[in-house]
């Protein structure tokens, strides 16, 4: 069995999502972030590098960063059709925009919800935030012109680059006028919430009464 240590409307929601996609039995296991859980030893322990999420695999390896746990997730569950495996034609462009995703749109969200920790000077706050969104805004334009597919990002269909880029809409601080000025994107998101993972998933991180490990 899979655990996924995941706090509300983390990185957390691509590999619990790809889990039921999967339909393989997990756990999971709320850290609470805002407790800084994440930075204590119970935790540190799982994940040195005190990032949400992690996913123990069956054996007890315990691994993080939301995008890797996608590609281990899709490789060992090849028939779910979630990552395409190597010799397939369109992996080179799955693994380009996966990183992608991962080293050049979620990062923003750091700088433009908590500016403070990118600055020592407390009056840049806001001017880091306010470029944190320029560079948002230039990261889902590129997003958008790189859908390929209708609606997937891929020809192919569905895979996990449209769970991971749905997940990263899902810190907009604007998310309708976000899919009013990206249409593309918005066809792509609008079909992944239509799908019961998602749904169930974004369910779960709503609801108020998930008990944190403190």
């Amino acid at each position: 069995m899979y655990t996924l240590y995941w706090e509300r409307l983390s990185g957390s929601i691509a590999p619990e999502v790809l889990l039921e996609e999967i339909g393989a039995p997990y756990q999971r296991y709320r850290i609470d972030m805002a407790g800084d859980a994440h930075r204590k030893d119970a935790y540190r322990t799982k994940n040195p590098l005190c990032r949400i999420p992690a996913l123990a695999l069956p054996d007890g390896e315990v691994i993080g960063e939301t995008s890797a746990i996608t590609l281990v997730l899709g490789e060992r569950h090849p028939a779910a059709g979630l990552v395409p495996m190597p010799g397939d034609p369109d992996r080179p462009a799955f693994l380009f925009w996966l990183a992608g995703m991962a080293a050049n749109g979620y990062p923003i969200f750091s700088r433009a919800w908590h500016p403070e920790q990118f600055t020592l000077d407390e009056t840049a706050n806001e001017t880091v935030r306010l470029r944190a969104e320029e560079h948002l805004e230039d990261f889902f334009t590129t997003m958008d012109q790189a859908i390929r597919g209708a609606p997937y990002f891929l020809p192919r269909g569905f895979t996990a680059l449209d769970v991971y880029l749905t997940m990263l809409t899902e810190w907009s601080a604007d998310r309708q006028g976000l899919f009013g000025r990206h249409s593309r994107l918005a066809a792509l998101c609008t079909a992944v919430q239509e799908r019961a993972s998602y749904r169930e998933v974004i369910a779960r991180h709503n609801e108020t009464s998930s008990e944190a490990i403190n």
